[in-house]
């Protein structure tokens, strides 16, 4: 079973060492490194190149929106998941649109974490229901057309989106894209269902009409 690396940034210590506590419980999950703030976190990004950095949103020097964004300048790969209170529509568009993979409510109960982080691992993201409705009815408002959140896709899915509306087949993307046959495989999965779209030709047609 693949290690899985994190590394976890909460300025409030107790919360963050029973969070631990229990992440270490799970047999494959390494702790690389804890930080107090989001500059701290994104040192520890560069240094430790962990597979997943969990963010707080309220964090002192640097709140969790700013390690984002800066995170994102120098690291594509590492996966984001949001670990927070923040329930507002703004900290949520504001997240996602910077790349994030996951995010999960403080309130919610730890099985939902743990889902998050092993979906994060195998390479695919983790929005729940809650985190979904709420982009999906900034988008309605927006006057998108209701189901579609592209703003849901990140940066590997796009790029898988544009390949498709190409005309790429799934093993010339995985040669292009340097990754498997399987794992393109579940990121159209992952992308139809996101969308809320039912094949190949709706994706195309979505991607000319919102110009990915």
């Amino acid at each position: 079973m693949k290690t899985i690396k994190i590394v976890l940034a909460d300025d409030h210590v107790i919360l963050r060492g029973g969070l631990k506590a229990v992440l270490m419980t799970e047999k494959n999950f390494e702790i690389l490194g804890e930080a107090n703030d989001g500059e701290e976190a994104v040192m520890m990004v560069r240094a430790l190149n962990p597979d997943i950095v969990i963010l707080d949103i309220q964090m002192p020097k640097m709140n969790g929106i700013e390690a984002v964004h800066a995170i994102r300048k120098f690291d594509k790969q590492v996966k984001i998941l949001m670990l927070t209170m923040y329930e507002g529509a703004k900290y949520v568009v504001d997240a996602v649109s910077l790349g994030i993979n996951g995010y999960v409510f403080k309130m919610d109960d730890m099985h939902e974490l743990l889902t998050a982080i092993n979906r994060l691992a195998a390479g695919e993201d983790y929005f729940g229901e809650r985190v979904t409705e709420i982009l999906q009815n900034e988008k309605a408002i927006k006057g998108r057309f209701a189901g579609v959140a592209p703003i849901l896709l990140t940066n590997r899915e796009k790029e898988i989106v544009r390949l498709i509306a190409a005309g790429r087949t799934s093993q010339e993307i995985a040669e292009l894209l340097f990754i498997s046959y399987f794992t393109v495989g579940k990121h159209r999965k992952n992308i139809l269902r996101k969308l809320g779209l039912k094949n190949t030709a709706e994706l195309v047609s979505y991607a000319l009409k919102e110009q990915i």
